[in-house]
């Protein structure tokens, strides 16, 4: 059962506007696992040869944000209590999104031509840039201030920042002739994109759609708004420090306490309110939720090392735990309630107490959710292994293909389930047509 009370479900936009994005993103899954199965131990030589940015931008904005994209325009809505403004620009963010990625992987990846950056600048500036029009009114117009929303607004300016810093390296990597500090500035669209916007939005997210799909009692507002407060410290200190002191560890681990504490209660929180949930199978979804916290507490105690732990294995394994062992996991997690959740809202939800409908449960075959949690494991687990024996990275691809492949089979599955027609009912004033006047 899933508690929808407090949402605008009136709101939801058409179901093709979020499975456009979650359509396509299973695709750059598939492409991710090509990449270890073309490059091998080339993506391991360092975190900026072109192989691995290219790996890195398949799994951030192929993967990540191609589904954190679709979910905020289902989400917005119905948090906010709003629809998004000109939805219909949603196609060209889409279409854009994977223009720019696509011609990004051609250039740096391939090297096929140079005015290819171009192309990739303007799909991916005009695809965030739209985006974050969209969402900026939306979530500025919205009366709802749930810390869900208020991370979605701290996610999206984060986004802001990281779509700037990339613009920059793209120019730079095109012309050469900017004087930057190039290692502070990608540590800082690091830290806005994994933590600034994946990590932002996971938090926010969380706090609204763990106990609506676990049924939990609902997160305390004023214990989220502390939270993000904390979280949003972090955002802002770390990257000064990268600027004014990369060198000195001790400021940039004081510059994460507020972070850590943000995360510590966030934690605590959660796992308060689950010891005191109504429903406590261990599912298929619940097991993703726990696999990706636990990657990514693992990952940031990893990133503490950063400043102090030299080479490259570091960055890699951090990489790993937290794009695939941590923010996979949590999006799967999702994914595996919420493509049900639409479908059967969108199609059966009106035809309720008429036909027989399939339940949500039907829409997402128990057996194909169960071995997602292992298979994906296992990737993750060759993925790491790989940064230490680089033979296993083909047998990673060919995990990551089937796991793209699995995803992909879940929305065509959910998707291709008949709907009955909808009955034809007698008009409700029929039923009085041939009663007798009143008395007089």
């Amino acid at each position: 059962m899933i508690s929808t009370s407090g949402l605008h479900i009136d709101q939801a936009p058409p179901l093709n506007i979020p499975f456009r994005f979650f359509g396509t993103a299973p695709l750059f899954l598939l492409l991710g696992g090509a990449a270890l199965l073309f490059w091998g131990d080339d993506l391991l030589v360092t975190p900026l040869a072109p192989p691995t940015i290219v790996l890195t931008h398949l799994a951030v904005l192929g993967w990540l944000a191609m589904v954190m994209v679709g979910a905020m325009y289902q989400m917005i809505p119905v948090l906010a209590g709003l629809p998004m403004p000109w939805i219909g620009l949603a196609p060209w963010v889409h279409g854009l999104l994977c223009l720019g990625l696509l011609a990004l992987v051609a250039e740096i990846g391939l090297g096929l031509h140079r005015w290819l950056l171009l192309v990739a600048s303007a799909g991916l500036g005009g695809a965030v840039g739209l985006f974050l029009l969209q969402t900026g009114v939306a979530l500025y117009r919205s009366p709802v201030r749930h810390p869900t929303v208020t991370a979605m607004a701290i996610a999206a300016t984060s986004l802001a920042g990281v779509l700037a810093l990339g613009g920059l390296f793209l120019g730079e990597y095109a012309h050469g002739f900017f004087d930057l500090d190039r290692q502070a500035l990608v540590g800082i669209h690091l830290l806005w994109g994994l933590l600034g916007w994946v990590g932002t939005l996971i938090l926010g997210v969380s706090m609204q759609v763990l106990p609506m799909f676990y049924v939990m009692p609902a997160y305390p507002p004023a214990t989220g708004r502390r939270v993000l407060a904390w979280w949003s410290f972090t955002l802002l200190l770390l990257p000064a420090s990268l600027l004014v002191t990369p060198e000195q560890p001790l400021l940039l681990w004081a510059a994460a306490l507020p972070g850590v504490a943000a995360l510590g209660l966030h934690v605590r929180t959660l796992a308060s309110l689950a010891a005191a949930r109504q429903r406590r199978i261990l599912d298929a979804t619940y097991r993703f939720w726990l696999l990706g916290g636990a990657c990514v507490v693992l990952a940031l105690g990893l990133l503490a090392l950063w400043p102090v732990w030299p080479g490259d294995g570091l960055r890699f394994l951090f990489g790993v735990l937290f794009l695939w062992g941590g923010a996979t996991s949590i999006i799967l997690g999702m994914l595996h309630k919420i493509i049900p959740f639409l479908v059967w809202f969108h199609r059966y939800s009106s035809l309720a107490g008429l036909v027989d409908i399939p339940m949500m449960d039907d829409l997402v075959p128990a057996p194909m959710a169960r071995g997602h949690v292992p298979l994906h494991a296992t990737v993750l687990f060759l993925l790491a292994g790989a940064i230490v024996w680089p033979a296993l990275l083909p047998l990673a691809g060919l995990g990551l293909i089937l796991s793209g492949a699995t995803l992909a089979w879940l929305l065509a599955f959910a998707l291709g389930q008949p709907v009955p027609e909808k009955p034809d009912l007698p008009d409700f004033a029929s039923f009085f047509k041939d009663l007798p006047p009143p008395a007089s």
